[in-house]
């Protein structure tokens, strides 16, 4: 995609192609059609013509904010620590974008390249079962929730990093950030809490079985 910098108007001819491309770019994410709206300014029913054309399918609907903020910080009964590093990695992605160009970018653009990025990071080979990821209207959210496309709002979510791993993942603001754990070493120190528990099992599995023998 042609980066669209940050002062690019939709209705000069210089960048129409820009924004064509980005409006497509978002329907094969698929993009709410508010959100193609907002970023590309190119009207509903031209959004709509365009899923059916490049999908065959109408855009999908519901408001573009879904969730809650705890949704993308804290492992609930719907996701897991995992989720919450899906959610860091997209952050990363996101900022790392906004290095790409001397000049500040368009936010829709950058909200585009960074989930296509992201994508392509956390592809998984067809054989591995599928992974749980953000889809590009809950990136969206994500970035709301962090204050990223309000830069003068209050930002819901922060980024904390952590000293043991130096990941940076998602917190709420509103919390004490020593309460909310790093999900990364929360699946390692589980991972090695599962490997004693085998290693135990095993140990009293081969006592068990030397003592038939006697």
């Amino acid at each position: 995609m042609t980066p669209i910098p940050e002062d690019a108007r939709t209705g000069d001819p210089r960048w129409e192609v820009a924004y064509l491309e980005l409006a497509n770019g978002f329907v094969m994410a698929g993009a709410k059609a508010k959100l193609i709206e907002r970023y590309t300014s190119v009207s509903h029913r031209r959004v709509s013509a365009m899923y059916m054309a490049l999908r065959g399918i109408p855009p999908p609907g519901g408001p573009i904010l879904q969730g809650k903020a705890s949704y993308f910080t804290q492992p609930s009964a719907q996701t897991s620590e995992a989720w919450t590093i899906q959610c860091a990695l997209f952050l990363a992605c996101y900022e790392r974008m906004g290095t790409v160009c001397a000049m500040p970018l368009q936010r829709g653009w950058r909200l585009l390249a960074a989930f296509n990025t992201y994508v392509s990071f956390t592809e998984t080979p067809k054989q591995n079962a599928p992974i749980k990821r953000l889809d590009i209207n809950q990136a969206y959210a994500l970035l709301t929730y962090c204050g990223f496309l309000t830069p003068h709002g209050t930002a819901e979510v922060q980024r904390k990093q952590c000293p043991t791993c130096s990941i940076n993942y998602p917190v709420l603001a509103y919390k004490d950030p020593q309460t909310q754990r790093c999900p990364l070493c929360a699946i390692n120190t589980n991972l090695q809490r599962l490997a004693a528990q085998a290693g135990k099992a095993a140990r009293r599995f081969r006592g068990q079985g030397a003592n038939k023998r006697k």
